[in-house]
């Protein structure tokens, strides 16, 4: 049974009877496009469903998370000849609300809650309904729609990932990409092995290992004395030496700290002192 058109006090004129999940790019914000497609039931003439919105839900625990826009004209006619149609709806959200489904996504499918709200006019009545179902959104199709959305070109406190068009650049992207594809997928110790590749991809290019263990070794003996360069390059190693657990799978990482370490690799390797391009 699925979120139902009517019902409170008149006739159950439709249901939605599937549910998909799309992205859309967006100007600051991520816009996820939600297509309801609706069957409806042995009509004998004409209904009409105005003031129609849609709002989502995540389900147990239940967390509000938008209030969508319909991508149609404000009133929907139906006939007796209507059998399945489709409604789309757009939900503009942060990546704040982004981050709160992912977080309760847990790397599976999404489950999500949909209310429908609105009025039907019907054999010459007219009936408020408002009516919730829970839909589950494959992996897969989210993961997409993630992709779609852009989402998958920012990462921590959005930061842009490397777009530089010289090809090692091209290289370390697509290393970072995969790497965040891992934690979408729950894969968190291969985003820390993909980390690690990528900062190794930037020492070989700059050639600056050596200078790197000179940091190390400064920050024993005389730290007041380094510079930025060197209180940059001191921070890439010990990087590096977090994700050495991942990549000798030693020790397992969290999601959380999947995140934390991503976050830092794209930020050091976006930092002019230690980029790609000495």
């Amino acid at each position: 049974m699925g979120i139902s058109f009517g019902g409170f006090g008149g006739p159950r004129i439709a249901e939605v009877k599937d549910v998909s999940a799309h992205g859309v790019p967006g100007c600051g914000v991520y816009v996820l496009y939600l297509r309801l497609t609706t069957l409806a039931a042995n009509l004998s003439s004409e209904a009409f469903i105005s003031q129609l919105t849609c709002r989502i839900e995540t389900s147990k625990p239940c967390l509000k998370i938008s209030t969508g826009v319909i991508d149609s004209h404000p009133i929907i006619r139906w006939t007796e000849h209507t059998d399945d149609s489709q409604l789309g709806f757009f939900f503009y959200l942060s990546a704040s609300q982004i981050t709160s489904i992912e977080e309760f996504r847990n790397s599976s499918d999404l489950n999500l809650s949909i209310w429908l709200s609105g009025v039907v006019e019907y054999e010459g009545q007219k009936n408020d309904f408002n009516d919730k179902d829970d839909y589950v959104i494959p992996k897969q199709q989210w993961l997409e729609a993630l992709a779609a959305m852009k989402y998958k070109d920012t990462l921590l406190f959005e930061l842009p990932m490397p777009i530089d068009t010289d090809s090692n650049n091209k290289d370390i992207k697509s290393l970072l990409e995969r790497a965040q594809s891992h934690i979408l997928n729950g894969h968190y110790q291969e985003t820390i092995g993909l980390c690690r590749q990528a900062i190794e991809f930037v020492e070989k290019s700059r050639k600056d290992k050596k200078e790197a263990s000179v940091a190390v070794t400064k920050y024993k003996d005389n730290r007041k004395e380094m510079n930025t360069v060197e209180r940059m390059l001191f921070l890439r190693e010990g990087l590096k030496n977090i994700t050495q657990l991942g990549a000798h799978h030693s020790e397992e990482f969290s999601r959380e700290q999947a995140q934390a370490v991503l976050g830092m690799t794209v930020a050091l390797l976006s930092s002019p002192e230690i980029a790609i391009k000495k």
